[in-house]
């Protein structure tokens, strides 16, 4: 994951309702994924990694005979599965804004978007997110296959973002369906990925060469009692990579 800028986790629906075995709309081998996803997040949870989250709230999803209500707040199904959620996170609620935070994130490592529908693109919030912000790789994980993982990737590959899957993080409702959802993306430019393969790269990734040079310029000062020299605050929202486009 070579690039000026780190990746970042696109973490759709992890809730109650679709990795819970009393789950509305339980997805296939959700105890599996579930595990890939507790053990990506104790990962997430030791480095800086900036996270975008999606909740399904009170979203029609298709079914084998009708369209299927899941994730209605209030009710077991809309909580994200607990892992997921953390310590510095900000929840955006249904709203058609689309104003943003100023410094993104400088002040929290996770935004949690809450969607009528399955699909991330549908909130214009959440669409200028993912649309301007600079980040080498989005890592998309959740489910389901068929539908949201499906239209996140082409939404972001048609926004010209580099995109990864990470296989063992990722579920699928309905088989046929998925299959063909399966076929449509593989034949795109992204990368398949395990949890194993992405923890490797992160931990792999070399310091950004103007990070370094700070480090000896700031080791410098202090072996020589200089002070350190005034600078202008930039404009653009900058923390740890991740910064919106002016």
């Amino acid at each position: 994951m070579n690039g000026t800028y780190g990746p970042a986790i696109l973490d759709l629906n992890t809730q109650a309702d679709l990795f819970n075995p009393n789950g509305l709309y339980r997805l296939h081998d959700y105890d599996a994924i579930a595990a890939g996803i507790k053990r990506l997040f104790g990962f997430l949870r030791s480095i800086r990694c900036a996270v975008v989250s999606t909740r399904l709230h009170h979203a029609m999803m298709p079914d084998r005979s009708a369209p299927l209500p899941i994730c209605t707040p209030g009710n077991p199904g809309y909580a994200k599965l607990p892992c997921t959620l953390l310590p510095q996170r900000i929840e955006m609620p249904v709203d058609c804004g689309t104003d943003l935070p100023v410094h993104t994130f400088h002040d929290t490592q996770q935004y949690i978007f809450d969607l009528p529908d399955a699909n991330p693109f549908d909130s214009p919030r959440l669409e200028r997110l993912l649309s301007e912000t600079e980040t080498n790789t989005w890592l998309v994980i959740g489910g389901p296959l068929e539908s949201s993982v499906r239209m996140a990737v082409l939404g972001l590959l048609q926004r010209r973002k580099n995109v990864a899957i990470v296989k063992d993080c990722m579920g699928r409702r309905d088989p046929y369906e998925a299959e063909m959802a399966m076929r449509q993306v593989e034949s795109k430019n992204i990368e398949w990925l395990t949890v194993d393969e992405v923890i490797e790269r992160c931990i792999r990734k070399p310091v950004r060469r103007s990070r370094l040079l700070a480090r000896v310029a700031h080791r410098a000062r202090a072996a020589t009692g200089m002070a350190k020299p005034a600078y202008r605050r930039e404009s653009k929202a900058i923390s740890n990579g991740y910064r919106l486009r002016d």
